[in-house]
């Protein structure tokens, strides 16, 4: 199977860059377009628009280290921030996009931890309106 927009969910951990590289490599291999999301999430206090702004800014720097690591790579990439429920916004965008695939990382949290800190990737699986590809992490990396 080939895939000819892959969306590709970042954020600012270790495991991220793993995630990235996978889409990357798939991305490559089929010759599709390639979308870097990240999601900024917006905490019960953060309701102030100078929150809110700096928050999007720390996603766009997020955004910025992939850029410099998709100079080079001869396929089209775009990159999109947006605030909000990460899972939801994850399928949203991927839907306006238009993705075929989803690509997402998963840190394995389970039980308790993973009510208490919710699943994003579970979310998406759940939602998505495409395939999806879940990167296994390490539990808590």
């Amino acid at each position: 199977m080939s895939f000819k927009k892959i969306f590709v969910a970042v954020d600012g951990s270790a495991q991220a860059s793993v995630v990235f590289e996978q889409a990357v490599e798939l991305a490559t291999k089929d010759l599709a377009n390639l979308m870097v999301f990240h999601g900024v999430e917006l905490g019960a206090r953060m309701n102030y628009p100078s929150q809110i702004e700096a928050k999007t800014e720390e996603g766009q720097d997020v955004l910025q280290g992939y850029r410099e690591k998709t100079k080079d790579l001869g396929i089209s990439v775009e990159f999109n921030c947006r605030v909000g429920n990460p899972g939801s916004t994850i399928c949203d965008a991927a839907k306006e996009w238009g993705a075929d695939l989803i690509v997402l990382g998963r840190r394995g949290y389970k039980g308790i931890t993973e009510v208490l800190l919710g699943s994003v990737s579970n979310h998406v699986v759940r939602n998505a309106h495409c395939s999806v590809l879940i990167i296994q992490g390490d539990v808590g990396g």
